[in-house]
């Protein structure tokens, strides 16, 4: 096996484990076995865990923001774009189910290197932070009033917690609730509804 299909068998293999386990539950030695190579070819390549971890890290993170900030950076009326923003978080979670899950883990036990991290390659794309994007977005549409926190706050928590709360959710709802090829479409417009016409608009009718 080639040099480079090694290094890339082991970074897939350790981002399965990362992602299932987080970086605590993770060894090296499982992620050996699970690549069917030994311990010392893999620390040939990574020296280290965390090495390999934040390389995992970053790489997550890339794949995320820069669809993101494609949205972020648009041009798009506030109402395609706020579909937009919320059809791309659905579809990254969908694509990446343990994604969520292992931001939660890993942000309870490293968040200033995760935050530092994310501010870092946010600021790769862009001079100015995601708040000061939204928040210009919101005065040139009309809700000015409304703070850019407040409205990431009920996307990403519509939009993840669905995800996080699967299990418990289809024990109450059924299975069925997240069947279909139409699920995220109907998500999409729930979600966007209960944000427009249940907290903007009402919040722009008192004024």
């Amino acid at each position: 096996m080639a040099i480079k299909n090694i290094k890339d068998l082991i970074i897939q293999t350790a981002t399965k484990e990362f992602l299932a386990h987080g970086y605590g539950g993770t060894r090296m030695q499982n992620i050996a076995d699970r690549a069917e190579i030994n311990k010392a070819l893999l620390h040939y390549h990574f020296s280290s865990k965390k090495k390999l971890y934040e390389l995992i890290l970053r790489a997550q993170f890339e794949t995320m923001i820069s669809g993101l900030f494609e949205i972020f950076a648009s041009e798009d009326e506030f109402e395609p774009w706020l579909k937009k923003l919320i059809g791309k978080l659905l579809s990254e979670i969908g694509s990446r189910p343990h994604f969520a899950r292992f931001m939660i883990w890993e942000l309870s036990s490293s968040a200033k290197s995760i935050t530092a991290l994310f501010h870092e390659i946010m600021a790769q794309h862009s001079g100015k932070s995601i708040l000061q994007m939204i928040q210009s977005r919101l005065e040139r549409s009309g809700f000015g009033d409304y703070s850019a926190s407040q409205l990431i706050m009920n996307v990403l928590s519509l939009s993840i917690y669905p995800s996080l709360a699967r299990p418990l959710l289809e024990a109450v709802i059924g299975k069925e609730a997240f069947c279909g090829n139409d699920f995220n479409t109907k998500r999409v417009e729930e979600i966007f509804n209960l944000i427009k016409y249940g907290i903007l608009e009402r919040k722009r009718g008192e004024k």
